[in-house]
């Protein structure tokens, strides 16, 4: 706002000062400052956000402590904790059923680290239904040549009881364990029940022997695609 003072010249009349020019007030803005902040708030709710849904989707679950074999039995030393994120569709054992899992057997082989899934646990009974054990003996200079593992496809193969022209005979297994000591190896095979028996007393005499195959194991009354000339050897 401005103001005028009349003066008065040498002939006695009032003249009218120019008025005083105010400079309105000045108003600092800050704009910057206020963008800066909107932008720290908004990081940090982020931040807060990122870390409330990481905590809440953490889990203590088991993990295999050792590499663990197809129809081993679960011991304490077998199983570790770890807080892990997972994935929903990512099927896994909690921690808190670790008691009953132990002396329950692997449906599948469970390699060290990996992470524990309720499908790897079998509810079956063992050996399963229809299904018999059968152990193969090795002395320490045939051990030296096993490297069958639980979960193999195998043949028991066994010789006629005389030198004659009889072709061997097989039952399709699957290793169930592998028991190795200095003076050699146990190798546990499953075999259908009704083989089991034959199949003991061959082992028994000395007429029994495994081959590893590399495929599907046909069964005896099957046609061997091979021919008898070609129905491997031994591992």
């Amino acid at each position: 706002m401005s103001t005028t003072t009349p003066k008065k010249t040498d002939t006695g009349q009032e003249v009218s000062a120019p008025p005083l020019a105010v400079s309105p007030p000045k108003v600092r803005r800050r704009a910057w400052a206020t963008i800066v902040g909107a932008g720290a708030l908004v990081v940090g709710a982020l931040i807060g956000l990122f870390v409330w849904m990481a905590a809440s989707t953490t889990q203590q679950v088991l993990v295999a402590a050792t590499d663990l074999d197809k129809y081993h039995v679960i011991t304490v030393g077998d199983l570790r904790v770890v807080p892990v994120t997972l994935d929903a569709s990512v099927a896994s054992v909690s921690s808190t059923e670790a008691a009953t899992l132990i002396g329950q057997r692997l449906a599948s082989a469970v390699p060290e680290g990996s992470v524990l899934a309720p499908a790897d646990v079998s509810k079956e009974q063992f050996p399963p239904s229809g299904r018999t054990v059968v152990q193969v003996a090795f002395n320490a200079q045939q051990a030296a040549g096993v490297t069958f593992q639980p979960g193999d496809d195998v043949r028991v193969v066994v010789a006629p009881p005389t030198a004659t022209d009889a072709e061997p005979t097989f039952s399709a297994g699957e290793i169930a364990a592998v028991h190795t000591s200095t003076s050699g190896a146990v190798v546990d095979v499953l075999v259908p029940h009704a083989d089991a028996v034959d199949l003991s007393v061959a082992i028994a005499n000395g007429r029994a022997s495994i081959v590893h195959d590399a495929g599907p194991v046909l069964s005896s009354d099957d046609t061997d695609p091979r021919g008898p000339a070609d129905k491997g050897g031994e591992d």
